[in-house]
């Protein structure tokens, strides 16, 4: 299902804005009709936003937002859920909420150097990312991990990365041009995860590593180019107690 402005279809009319990219999205997780965070990807969007297009932003209404979400979320009610929401500098909005099967297998990852610009939210123009992902399944991955030109380890295409170094769970600093995102933010604030710089050799000789992201909360990575990494009891202990903060701390 699709709220174009506020109001459901089948299609929307695609403005010159939408056609471009020229907006910024959040992508959050339902559980039963109940969303994880909501108030911190607004947030952010709100951030993306005003870089955007400046500010005030007239015809931007967090009212008008919430209101939409609860009726999308009334019309499709699933037991997990994907949520999109976005905005384009011309005022147009978009939701979409669809079913989300929760991944169960660690990934596979191959190593991308260069990095992405970092803009602090999440651009509709993903392309460059979504292009990284591309290039890493076709090479038999399920995704990529970027490592910036010194050799700092940064994400993934679409997900904050997490590694436990000498008993230490670590994720890479915003310096490394990490995303600032709300599964890692409250990870951070919620469950002693530092932040610090990593580089191949920590991820190689961590003893868990992991995908985090609102969509997929923790999921392990498996292999990094061909070569197994460790997945540790503390990691199976961070994804159970994160799902069950989760659920305690859902939107009502």
């Amino acid at each position: 299902m699709i709220f174009f402005n506020g109001q459901p279809s089948e299609t929307s009319e695609l403005s010159d804005a939408v056609l471009l990219g020229d907006g910024v999205f959040e992508t959050l997780r339902s559980y039963e009709g109940r969303l994880f965070a909501l108030d911190s990807h607004l947030e952010r969007l709100e951030l993306g936003l005003v870089d955007l297009v400046g500010t005030p932003v007239p015809w931007y209404s967090r009212e008008k937002i919430i209101d939409g979400i609860e009726r999308i979320l009334r019309h499709q009610k699933f037991p997990s859920g994907a949520l999109r929401i976005s905005i384009y500098s011309d005022g147009n909005w978009v939701l979409s909420h669809k079913e989300y099967v929760v991944p169960t297998k660690g990934l596979s990852c191959t190593v991308i150097e260069g990095g992405q610009e970092q803009l602090g939210y999440k651009s509709s123009s993903y392309s460059t990312r979504l292009r990284a992902r591309r290039y890493a399944e076709q090479q038999g991955f399920d995704d990529a991990i970027f490592v910036q030109e010194g050799g700092e380890v940064s994400e993934l295409s679409t997900s904050n990365l997490i590694a436990l170094v000498n008993g230490v769970w670590i994720t890479p600093r915003l310096e490394s041009g990490a995303l600032p995102g709300v599964t890692r933010r409250a990870l951070i604030d919620n469950f002693e995860i530092k932040e610090g710089k990593l580089d191949l050799a920590s991820l190689e000789g961590a003893d868990s590593l992991g995908a985090i992201s609102s969509l997929r909360e923790i999921q392990s990575i498996k292999a990094i180019d061909g070569k197994d990494t460790p997945s540790s009891n503390r990691f199976r202990e961070l994804q159970e107690s994160f799902h069950s903060w989760i659920l305690g701390n859902l939107a009502q």
